[in-house]
Parts: C-alpha cells; structure tokens; sequence
C-alpha cells in the first residue's frame, strides 16, 4: 500500500500547554479521511501543520515520501491544496477561476461540482464573471466553483475545510462520488460538520483536548462515545426534515 501522507508522534505546544499530542497517522492514496472535533480541541492547530503553515515542535510529517519541514514554501505548494471554508474567488469570469490559466475543459470540474448546468443557463456561460469574492453568485454557486478550481488543480494532498456548509444534502451526496472519483489519486482531508457522509469515508479523525482518536467510523462510534452522540444527534435531527 502506498502511503502518501504518513504523521509520527505529531505535536504542538503552546508555551507550558500541549495543544496536539502524538498524531499519528498512515493515509494511503486515494484515501478520504473526515476530520472533526469540538471547538478548541486542535483541528485548526493540525491543519495548519499538515498544509505547512505552522511547524510541529514534534514528531514528523512526511508527505509523498518527503518530509514537510524540510521543503521550502513553493515545494510544498505543489504538494498541499488547501480549499477553505471561505470560498476566495477574484473577479474575473468562471473560466479563469476554474482554470487559473491552464489549458483544459473547466466542465469536467463543474459537472463534478453539480455546477455545469446553472453555468450553462448564465447569459455568458464561462464568461459569466463573478465579481470580487464571487459576489454575484449565490454562497453555495461561489463554494463550489471554488472546489472545481481545487480539483482542476490536483495535488497529493487536499485539504477541504466545510466545503459544503452551504449545498443541500442531495447535492453534498451527488458531489462526494464526483470527489471520490477524481481525487483518486491523491489524500483528501474533508473537514465538516455535517456527519451523515462520515459511515462512507476510509478513516474519521476525531479530536479532543488535543488527542486524537483515528478509525473508521464504526470503530469509533463503538469506542468514542462523545463521536457516536454528535453523530447520533444529527442523524435524529436530520431524521425529522
């Protein structure tokens, strides 16, 4: 099995106070790990070591067989994408969001976002430009034009933080095979709070006080028992829509 993203013994402090403890975990390509925890519990904190943005104080971080700390900024943007809950969008058309300046078919990635058929109703299609911040889309339209400019530009390792707070349900679902199929190759990080996908992921990270629990869902629900009342209480919630 090929491991392209592999943490040992990952921590951090703050001062006296240990914020992350001892993360450790082995993700194979392909791979697509749920990340959750309560607020304050570290995710921010890993995160940001995992995209490079903070160090660790220790441990490890090897991402495609290279360690993080080593490289410089511009090699580890060619190796972490980092999608954020903010959708960061500049002002041109579609197209040019989509495709940054490459070559290519930017309807590959809106089809995969559930995108493609309100472009298409657009009087200018691509050319349709979206204003600073993407404000003349809806919040869900600009949120996933923003996830096919992430996967129109792959690397062996996404970080998608909420991507899809503000989509549907059937949407969310309808995007999770699309992303399934196209980030074969690479190891997807899917932070959200919307638990109802978690039971179809490879592993669920869940984070508190600093510590982190990693299994599939079952084995957590079976042995973290704050994981299986949040999940249980959406389930309940999402129940009586």
């Amino acid at each position: 099995m090929e491991y392209v993203l592999r943490t040992k013994s990952l921590t951090k402090k703050f001062g006296s106070k240990i914020a992350v403890n001892a993360v450790d975990m082995n993700v194979a390509k392909g791979d697509i790990y749920g990340f959750i925890g309560r607020n304050g519990a570290g995710k921010t904190t890993v995160l940001n070591m995992l995209g490079g943005m903070d160090t660790c104080d220790e441990g490890s971080i090897r991402l495609d067989g290279r360690e993080l700390a080593e490289l410089s900024p511009w090699e580890r943007t060619g190796l972490v994408g980092y999608l954020g809950h903010d959708p960061e969008l500049f002002s041109g058309t579609i197209l040019e969001n989509v495709l940054l300046g490459d070559t290519g078919d930017p309807m590959d990635y809106l089809r995969a976002v559930c995108l493609d058929g309100e472009v298409a109703a657009m009087t200018e299609g691509l050319e349709t430009r979206v204003g600073t911040g993407g404000v003349r889309l809806s919040g869900g339209q600009a949120q996933r034009l923003a996830l096919a400019r992430t996967l129109a530009h792959q690397r062996p390792l996404l970080i998608l933080d909420d991507p899809f707070s503000a989509l549907d349900r059937a949407t969310e679902t309808e995007i999770f095979a699309h992303l399934r199929r196209l980030a074969a190759d690479s190891v997807v990080i899917l932070i959200s709070h919307r638990l109802y996908l978690f039971p179809e992921l490879d592993r669920v990270i869940w984070l508190e006080n600093g510590e982190a629990k990693v299994g599939t869902h079952e084995e957590l629900v079976g042995n973290t028992p704050d994981y299986a009342a949040q999940f249980d209480a959406q389930r309940e919630e999402n129940s009586h829509e």
